[in-house]
């Protein structure tokens, strides 16, 4: 077993909105590796938690969105394993897992996800996903590739039901 030798501190969101009665909630289909998953992205130096999200679930899902409650709805951790990069630049690590699905250190990751409400969608999306989508509750429940994930959106169903 490798030795973890990275922290990792991201944040990220969980984007609904209300269609008459109905509650959706946004997903993106990772570019990288292909699955769904919920917005979030390394807190950049100087960033708050708060920050981060809004800005990684533009960056990522392309919509602004309002943080309904600044207490976090769930907090995940886990460890991947991933090529080192001491550029601190996250899109060129990103791109050299993707490429090369690197695969030398053990990276702990902690991410803060907050419950977001749809603002504004914008016209498009950055690279880090080939896709987005607006799912029910069970549809979400479906699609997400990792279960830690399932976790937070039902966390986030139980807070808006």
């Amino acid at each position: 077993m490798k030795k973890v030798v990275k922290q990792e501190l991201s944040s990220g969101g969980v984007v609904f909105r209300k269609n008459a009665n109905v509650i959706e909630f946004l997903i993106g289909k990772h570019s990288g590796y292909g699955k769904w998953v919920l917005p979030k992205g390394l807190v950049e130096e100087g960033e708050g938690l708060v920050e981060a999200a809004l800005r990684e679930v533009e960056e990522e899902v392309g919509v602004k969105a309002r943080v309904v409650q600044l207490v976090p709805i769930k907090t995940i951790e886990y460890e991947y394993l991933a090529d080192p990069d001491n550029s601190g630049e996250t899109t060129r690590r990103v791109k050299k897992y993707q490429e090369q699905g690197g695969k030398k250190i053990k990276i702990h990751k902690k991410v803060v996800f907050y419950l977001m409400e749809l603002e504004q969608e914008l016209e498009s999306h950055g690279w880090e996903m080939s896709e987005r989508k607006w799912v029910s509750y069970e549809e979400g429940m479906e699609l997400l590739a990792f279960e830690s994930e399932r976790g937070v959106l039902g966390e986030a169903n139980q807070i808006l039901r």
